[in-house]
């Protein structure tokens, strides 16, 4: 969905991926994905990987491999929604985004997409002014039936894994902040835009609330 300077994503790079989660842009009814190369090679060694690690038959395992092969009913699935994906999908996610950020610019840190770029806008990610703020934001919009998420509250370097690895936490320092300040708001193209409205108003509302009560 996303493009930089008119050229697709996944369309470019020796290998690419995408996702087909549910909560993706193009989503499938379970886990799901796809990879993308314009080379033989490693599209013959891809096709091996994802079976076992299959050789000239699927009985001969030659590598280690996984049994990652994308599901037929998922596949089938997708097949139509790709076409509502690029049919209309695109257009109206983005023009929800438009209207958040319009509505929001004011208040809060709002996504930017820099000139020559298309997002697929899997999620809109506004930044708050501490995680205290989106504690109390996150609970308000709760009552109001508004759902909100927050993605990867622990950024790759804290998680557990990776405990015995040498970071330089002194770089990480922002990661680390927006990590405790982001909140994902309701993004799919089956939105309207009195709901919109709707939810960016609830938000500015929530913010003065949080302000007035400091």
């Amino acid at each position: 969905g996303g493009t930089i300077d008119g050229k697709k994503a996944c369309s470019f790079g020796d290998i690419s991926t995408t996702s087909f989660f549910p909560a993706k842009p193009l989503g499938c009814y379970g886990d799901g994905g796809a990879l993308f190369t314009d080379s033989d090679e490693y599209y013959e060694l891809l096709t091996s990987l994802r079976v076992h690690g299959k050789g000239t038959f699927k009985y001969d395992n030659v590598r280690v491999g996984m049994n990652s092969r994308l599901d037929t009913l998922q596949a089938g699935i997708l097949l139509p929604k790709l076409k509502a994906f690029k049919d209309h999908e695109m257009e109206k996610r983005d023009l929800f985004a438009k209207q958040y950020t319009m509505l929001l610019k004011e208040h809060v840190i709002t996504p930017y997409v820099p000139e020559g770029m298309e997002s697929s806008w899997a999620q809109y990610t506004i930044l708050l002014r501490s995680e205290e703020e989106r504690t109390f934001i996150q609970e308000r919009l709760k009552k109001k039936q508004i759902p909100t998420m927050i993605y990867y509250p622990k950024p790759l370097h804290q998680q557990s894994v990776y405990q015995d690895y040498d970071f330089n936490l002194d770089e990480l320092k922002e990661c680390e902040h927006v990590a405790k300040v982001c909140l994902s708001l309701p993004m799919h193209p089956y939105l309207d835009t009195e709901t919109v409205n709707y939810i960016a108003n609830s938000l500015i509302e929530c913010l003065k609330e949080h302000q007035n009560e400091k």
